[in-house]
């Protein structure tokens, strides 16, 4: 019988609604792509929104990734760890450069980027420097923002 203190303690209300809320363009995209023919009027605009909600996103992770370093870093008197910051704002430049690759290899690349970000994201909670409740949470969206990415790639292939 484990001890009740050891259970995993949930994310709170709201970051399950927001996560909710931004994980749902990626499924709703890339199944709208997967159901729509090759010459739907709406296809390259569904390519284009898909594409650059993905880089958006990659940035908003990037973002997060900065914000855990500098909490963890004010938190405990300690300097942020040498390629946390830079590695936070280079989500953004990879997000900007994925959307100018050519479609499919761009969403090839960005479930290679997510999966990068979520396994990193994974480290910061078992480093400590991150609530564990964020790596559980990290590793749902990861896994269904690179199983979204991987339609959109088998979609467009």
């Amino acid at each position: 019988m484990s001890d009740p203190d050891d259970q995993p303690v949930p994310p709170p209300r709201s970051f399950r609604l927001l996560s909710a809320l931004a994980l749902a363009p990626f499924v709703a995209l890339a199944l709208w792509l997967a159901g729509i023919a090759d010459d739907h009027p709406w296809r390259g605009t569904t390519i284009d929104l898909l594409k650059t909600y993905a880089a958006l996103m990659l940035c908003f992770a990037g973002g997060s990734r900065w914000g855990i370093a500098v909490q963890a870093a004010s938190a405990h008197g300690e300097k942020t760890g040498p390629y946390d910051l830079p590695a936070g704002v280079l989500a953004l430049f990879i997000g900007l450069a994925l959307f100018f690759v050519p479609t499919p290899y761009a969403f090839a690349l960005f479930a290679v980027a997510f999966a990068a970000q979520g396994a990193w994201d994974a480290f910061a909670a078992h480093e400590s420097r991150a609530p564990a409740w964020f790596a559980r949470a990290r590793l749902v969206a990861t896994i269904l923002i690179v199983g979204a990415m991987v339609v959109a790639l088998l979609a467009t292939a």
